[in-house]
């Protein structure tokens, strides 16, 4: 086990295996690395793959401080500083991407050789002109009760949201090791970076990710379902698609063959 200790003093958790160009795998809300499980062997096999649970994810340092994905973007860099990595894809399932785009945001394209796009969306909340909010359809109200939800019936919302984030519903034995893995972070934490993320807007920072970028998208999403993939790829600089038709919103583990192949070959280039 690796622990970093951040400039706040909260441990943070990551693993460093194999050689090669570096590759930075960043995990989903309230999720943490192991979701990477099917990922990480394959890609080591020709390249330095680094995996990080982010702060109060996982086995990270529980903490009611920095929840946001500015902070989150920050940890993200003191890693990458400690490790020595000079030349990184990163990676981003879900409100990983959101981090990546955060760290764009602060930094630029410093240290990135490329980025890629797992199932994720600039904005959540509905708005005048925007097709792809979270679930087809999110507002302030949805929002409210979504959040009030997780504070007082966490298993009963956040359940049904781990089924829907799959093409096809896992048995229920599945959803509950998922959900197990999701409780290792605590409610407040959890609801703290949920609020960030539902009311950030983060298309402004699209031009500015200027390294090659690859958008891999599932074409059964129920999380943001619609051409998403297609509207990214229009407005960043460098994008190719990647549209996985027989998966939902974890491709990595609905197809984990092809992502890899995908993913693998993408590097490579």
């Amino acid at each position: 086990m690796s622990y970093l200790e951040l400039p706040d003093g909260v441990p943070l958790y990551y693993e460093d295996r194999g050689s090669g160009p570096a590759v930075l795998l960043i995990h989903g809300w309230t999720m943490n690395s192991t979701f990477w499980g099917q990922n990480v062997g394959p890609l080591s096999e020709s390249n330095r793959v680094i995996t990080v649970d982010l702060r109060g994810h996982g086995l990270s340092g529980k903490t009611d401080e920095g929840h946001t994905l500015s902070q989150y973007a920050r940890d993200v860099r003191t890693l990458l500083d400690h490790l020595g990595v000079r030349d990184v894809c990163m990676v981003g399932w879900s409100m990983g991407t959101a981090v990546i785009l955060s760290y764009v945001q602060q930094y630029g394209c410093d240290l990135l050789r490329s980025a890629a796009f797992v199932d994720q969306s600039p904005r959540f909340l509905d708005g005048e002109g925007w097709d792809f909010p979270l679930l087809g359809g999110y507002s302030t109200t949805d929002l409210a009760v979504f959040t009030q939800g997780v504070r007082h019936a966490r298993p009963s919302v956040i359940k049904p949201f781990i089924a829907a984030c799959f093409a096809e519903t896992p048995p229920d034995e599945v959803i509950d090791a998922v959900y197990a893995e999701t409780t290792k972070m605590a409610t407040s934490a959890a609801l703290s970076v949920w609020y960030d993320m539902a009311y950030a807007d983060l298309r402004p920072v699209l031009p500015s990710l200027t390294v090659p970028t690859l958008l891999m998208y599932g074409a059964r999403s129920k999380i943001f379902p619609g051409e998403l993939d297609a509207w990214l790829a229009a407005r960043l600089p460098k994008a190719q698609v990647a549209r996985f038709e027989n998966s939902g919103h974890a491709p990595f583990s609905e197809e984990p063959d092809r992502f890899n192949e995908t993913l693998a070959a993408f590097l490579r280039s």
